[in-house]
């Protein structure tokens, strides 16, 4: 079988950070102090040894991080190497929320700079070097002193979490891994994004962490753009041909409030139906999802697509979203359903 090569130029970098995720790693919480005492830490897998003698050690750091100024100059910190129980203090330090941070630092012990405790490794670094390699910062610690415990490390493997050693069943039993994406419309138009040094447009996503709330990550992907949205309803489910990785896609408006620039420098930019966004993104599935939603948009009647073995259906969706409790009570009154209608869709996603 021949080998279908990727250029991470010119194919983006979805295609490069897919092949990336199949290399398995371990799992390390990175943490300092501010000097006005602040805990600041992050969740990395990009983290390996340099040196014996001296002892040094590495983790890479992303230049867009909030917390890339204080990394830099802090003068101490930790690498922590999770076990295979601390998932909630990895999707902690991975999350977008303040305060689920503040929670998970006010547990975190402190010698020269906060630790994990009961990782699996510690290592209290001193900074030896900065290094700046494209779009991270390599940060290299010289090593003052390790502590060391008995475990199973916390493994992570196209963007899951997996067992390692005794437990490497669970990575045979793990599922596909899931982005969820909004497809964002105003005056008749969707919203397009394109990330500093990539060719193509892509519909708003971002990886679905272990425990995260779809709704959560969904806001939190739109406010790294600089958007206040609202109303998340279900659109359409799906596998690109040739990826392990499963989208849900869901529909969102533009709430009332600021607008700000994108965090990461990406680019935004509105088209409608004469602009012909489908030809600009990368994907079967997504050329079909954005010619559809434009079409349904001009209508006013949408349908929420799914796969299924004989070519995807499609369910149509009548009115806009109502509260829960109040569908509730009209569900035995005379108010009834909306009408509901599914086809095999093979054209149209």
């Amino acid at each position: 079988m021949s080998e279908i090569w990727i250029d991470p130029v010119q194919d983006g970098a979805f295609e490069f950070r897919k092949a990336l995720g199949n290399f398995a790693t371990g799992v390390t919480v990175v943490a300092t102090r501010t000097d006005e005492g602040e805990v600041r830490a992050f969740t990395a897998n990009s983290f390996t040894s340099v040196s014996l003698d001296p002892a040094l050690v590495l983790v890479c750091l992303a230049k867009s991080s909030a917390s890339l100024g204080i990394f830099s100059a802090a003068e101490h910190f930790s690498i922590n190497v999770l076990n295979s129980e601390q998932r909630e203090i990895s999707n902690a330090f991975a999350s977008r929320e303040a305060e689920v941070k503040i929670a998970a630092s006010a547990k975190m012990p402190f010698s020269d700079a906060p630790y994990v405790g009961g990782a699996l490794s510690s290592f209290i670094c001193q900074r030896h070097e900065l290094v700046e390699a494209g779009d991270h910062v390599i940060l290299i610690g010289r090593v003052l002193r390790v502590a060391v415990k008995d475990g199973q490390p916390l493994g992570f493997f196209r963007g899951s979490y997996v067992g390692i050693g005794p437990e490497t069943r669970e990575m045979e039993r793990m599922g596909t891994s899931i982005i969820v994406g909004g497809v964002l419309r105003h005056a008749g138009k969707v919203l397009l994004c394109r990330r500093p040094g990539e060719t193509n447009w892509e519909i708003p996503s971002a990886m679905l962490n272990h425990g995260e709330r779809y709704v959560s990550a969904l806001q939190t992907c739109f406010a790294r753009l600089g958007l206040p949205v609202q109303t998340f309803v279900p659109y359409s489910m799906f596998q690109e041909i040739g990826e392990d990785t499963t989208s849900l896609i869901f529909s969102a408006e533009l709430a009332e409030g600021g607008v700000s620039a994108p965090e990461d420098g990406s680019e935004l930019r509105w088209f409608d139906t004469g602009d012909a966004p489908w030809e600009l993104v990368e994907g079967v599935m997504k050329k079909s999802l954005l010619s559809r939603y434009l079409r349904e948009a001009a209508s006013g009647y949408f349908g929420v697509y799914f796969d299924t073995p004989d070519g995807g259906n499609v369910m149509a969706v009548k009115g806009r979203p109502r509260d829960w409790t109040d569908w509730h009570d009209a569900e035995g009154g005379d108010a009834g359903h909306p009408e509901e209608l599914s086809s095999t869709d093979h054209q149209t996603r």
